[in-house]
């Protein structure tokens, strides 16, 4: 043996990142359709294949390989949003118009990420939509609020500078209508499903944003749009 492959470093396998992925991509599964409180480091190291031991050693706490998973995918996905609502600030026309173009810029990469991103998109998404349909004091939910609340800010600024003749809170209720919509559409319940006796699919993401937008644009001149 040569002195260079004495002194070659050993790879520490329970740390190679394809371990850390792994256990990534099981809990963000896991968490999606369970929540936080559903699901067990244990049950999320037999989905990824690892022992028990090796969630510790990666991410410490459920609460650490929760944010962890928030976090993986944020920025991108936040970016995404946001150059989506700059192209929609930057369009021209009449205010219906661009009212409805800045709800579309908040809802339209989302649904590209579920329908033609692939699971772990369409997991992260899920994940969030659940995560925002609970409790907002819950510490776990904190990553989720640092790397988006700032988004929806945004978003309402957006409009209450479109709509000036409108008090800001009510543009930020018609805001909220819409997001609170999106969140439930996003979780794919199948209550569309079952309700409508098949004729309509939860999972058509594409059909529901065309019918939302408009639906959720003409609703703000029930909170004093004047166009």
């Amino acid at each position: 043996m040569t002195g260079a492959a004495r002194e070659r470093p050993k790879v520490d396998r329970r740390r190679a990142p394809e371990t850390g992925a792994r256990i990534l991509d099981a809990a963000e599964m896991l968490f999606s359709w369970r929540g936080f409180y559903g699901v067990s480091l244990r049950e999320i190291a037999a989905e990824a294949g690892v022992k028990l031991a090796l969630t510790h050693y990666h991410f410490g706490s459920k609460e650490n390989l929760f944010g962890a998973v928030i976090e993986r995918r944020a920025q991108e996905h936040a970016a995404g949003i946001e150059a989506a609502l700059a192209k929609a600030q930057a369009q021209q026309g009449e205010r219906a118009e661009r009212r409805a173009a800045i709800l579309r810029a908040l809802i339209a990469p989302i649904v590209d990420r579920v329908m033609r991103g692939g699971p772990g998109w369409k997991n992260y998404v899920r994940l969030l939509a659940f995560v925002a349909n609970h409790p907002q004091e819950e510490e776990y939910v904190s990553p989720f609020r640092t790397h988006y609340d700032h988004v929806i800010h945004d978003f309402v600024d957006a409009l209450a500078t479109l709509h000036p003749e409108m008090p800001r809170p009510d543009v930020q209720w018609g805001f909220f209508f819409f997001q609170a919509a999106t969140t439930h559409i996003l979780v794919e319940s199948g209550m569309l499903d079952r309700q409508s006796g098949g004729a309509l699919r939860s999972s058509d993401l594409d059909a529901m944003m065309d019918r939302m937008v408009p639906f959720f644009a003409a609703g703000f001149l029930g909170l004093g749009a004047k166009d």
